[in-house]
């Protein structure tokens, strides 16, 4: 299970809306700062991502919730976001190329072919958000500070 520490932001009678800030691994680099690849990551990585989750655990916004998704679910939607696209450039280009077709029009197949397989990423995405398995771990203990009393 690959977890995450989250925070409860409202509540609702069947769950909790929950966020996440992600962390780029380009962060940690020494050179993130004049490196392209950090730069793009900075710019590109959402800088919060809002989430329902359904629990019956009675939590109070503020409070940080340690949460699970399984590693399958996780492979299986990045296979479908970076291998289908992929897989179906090539099932549209590489016949048209033994067929001797132009290579604008190859270009033109493989580009359909990757479209078609970033469409059904989405759609499986779409699908899966419905039934988001995603689990609420732990709730983590809250530090307060209190004042010394003389």
């Amino acid at each position: 299970m690959v977890e995450e520490i989250a925070t409860v932001v409202s509540v609702e009678q069947k769950g909790v809306w929950l966020t996440t800030t992600p962390v780029a691994s380009c962060n940690a680099c020494q050179v993130s700062e004049d490196c392209g690849t950090g730069i793009v990551a900075k710019t590109l990585t959402p800088k919060t991502l809002h989430f329902f989750v359904a629990s019956e655990l009675e939590l109070l916004a503020g409070e940080q919730v340690k949460i699970g998704i399984a590693e399958q679910n996780l492979l299986m939607a990045a296979a479908m976001v970076y291998l289908l696209p992929l897989l179906l450039m090539l099932l549209f280009a590489v016949p048209a190329s033994a067929a001797g077709v132009s290579e604008g029009m190859q270009m033109l197949l493989a580009a359909f072919g990757a479209t078609c397989g970033f469409a059904i990423a989405r759609l499986y995405g779409r699908y899966q958000e419905k039934r988001a398995d995603i689990h609420i771990v732990e709730v983590l203990p809250s530090l307060g500070v209190q004042p010394k009393l003389s």
